[in-house]
């Protein structure tokens, strides 16, 4: 049997990447994007989908009703931004999409747990516990995976310039994601570096030889691409 469909009431200033109006729309809910504070007294939850959630709280607090449901889609906020509105009466949430399937999700009590339990499965998730303040972290490590696809794009186009054949580039990107590569010798990636004209990828493979030195200690290599970053 299908939960009741609820009034959902959306603030979004486009500054989320979450869409939380498009996907509670999917499953069969009654969205509606709102604009002003006091317009969230016909709704029986109401989302902030945007960044700067603590001037949306602060706004909406005045008009808050008892078992009235929020929530906020935001990564780096934790749920204790939500206390005036829960101050207010209200239930309060925070759910935010990572990966293909999985949720970052809070709440201040054990019915705002549930709920939002049933939103994300609803939505076809699973939900992921995340201590208030690691989220920064974690935001921080998703943008540097995301580093990943710029560098694999770069790495083509470097690859393209000698060898001129897209679909052994593409061969060569997927082996090198695949597999460990272990790092040249110091002489080797000395000689790497002085042959790279393009500046912007020569400060890159400094930088990516003296991380991987760090976690693999080369320190004659590390200590190379520190002597690199002084000058």
């Amino acid at each position: 049997m299908q939960a009741p469909r609820l009034r959902v009431g959306i603030f979004d200033d486009g500054s989320s990447t979450v869409n939380m109006a498009e996907k509670l729309d999917s499953v069969g809910h009654y969205v509606t994007v709102l604009h002003a504070p006091e317009d969230i007294r016909d709704f029986e939850l109401v989302v902030i989908d945007a960044l700067g959630v603590e001037g949306y709280v602060e706004k909406l607090s005045a008009y808050a009703r008892r078992g009235q449901m929020f929530l906020h889609t935001s990564l780096t906020h934790g749920i204790t931004v939500m206390d005036p509105l829960e101050t207010s009466g209200g239930i309060v949430m925070s759910a935010h999409p990572i990966g293909q399937d999985r949720w970052v999700a809070s709440a201040l009590d054990e019915l705002g747990e549930t709920i939002v339990g049933l939103l994300v499965g609803e939505l076809g998730g699973s939900v992921i516990d995340i201590a208030d303040d690691k989220r920064a972290q974690l935001a921080a490590a998703l943008t540097y995976a995301g580093f990943l696809s710029t560098l694999q794009r770069d790495a083509s186009y470097f690859l393209d310039e000698f060898l001129g054949d897209p679909d052994v580039t593409s061969d060569i990107i997927m082996d090198s994601a695949q597999q460990f590569q272990a790092l040249p010798s110091l002489d080797e990636v000395i000689a790497q570096y002085d042959s790279i004209n393009n500046p912007g990828r020569q400060r890159l493979f400094r930088d990516l030889a003296r991380r991987q030195a760090e976690i693999s200690r080369a320190q004659d290599i590390e200590l190379w691409a520190i002597q690199k970053e002084d000058r």
